[in-house]
């Protein structure tokens, strides 16, 4: 399971047999027969007939044309151990084996369209690599810009703010004098 490189430095895993192709999974599609087409049915002997549990219903002895089926030989590559290690040495080729198995249900299941509509867009484009050079070249140059753009800001903040031309204040309010009134009740005096 783990790769040792120091072992086995062309594939870092133990080469065991003949190397040839081989077919890992099949798909067919079409009428196929029961295994238990002239047998009894396993159901029947295992499960006694209860007020809650019914009787079987019986055994399909042959399937019709529009069945669908994939066989695959081992279900060690969508295994969790064998996920976390694809994912540390690709980028997102470890999400390969996922989509295969979503692709193989909605074909099982009849679904052709959602095969078209997640394969449109799933390729995704890795960067190419860099050298150490380049990489530091492209780190500086982000370095820079940031500082630039930070320095337009603070320039463009600072004229405006000395452009800014203070409010004017209004003198007085129109309408009657607060002043006014009181000196009135106090003149008027009592009516005693």
């Amino acid at each position: 399971m783990q790769p040792n490189p120091t072992m086995y430095p062309s594939h870092s895993f133990p080469v065991e047999g003949e190397q040839q192709s081989r077919p890992l999974a099949v798909s067919i599609r079409g009428s196929f027969e029961s295994f238990f087409k002239d047998r009894a049915s396993p159901f029947e002997a295992t499960q006694p007939v209860t007020e809650t549990v019914g009787a079987p219903l019986g055994t399909i002895e042959v399937s019709p044309e529009s069945s669908r089926l994939v066989v695959i030989g081992s279900n060690e590559f969508i295994d969790d151990a064998v996920l976390e290690l694809s994912r540390s040495l690709s980028a997102d080729r470890y999400l390969n084996n996922l989509q295969f198995m979503q692709n193989a249900v909605d074909w099982a299941a009849e679904d052709e369209d959602l095969l078209t509509i997640r394969s449109r867009g799933t390729y995704a484009r890795l960067l190419k690599p860099l050298e150490e050079g380049q990489q530091s070249f492209w780190e500086v140059l982000n370095y820079v810009l940031v500082l630039l753009a930070l320095a337009v800001i603070g320039v463009v903040w600072t004229l405006r703010r000395r452009s800014e031309q203070p409010m004017p204040l209004v003198d007085k309010i129109e309408g009657p004098d607060p002043d006014d009134g009181a000196s009135a009740t106090s003149e008027g005096g009592s009516d005693e």
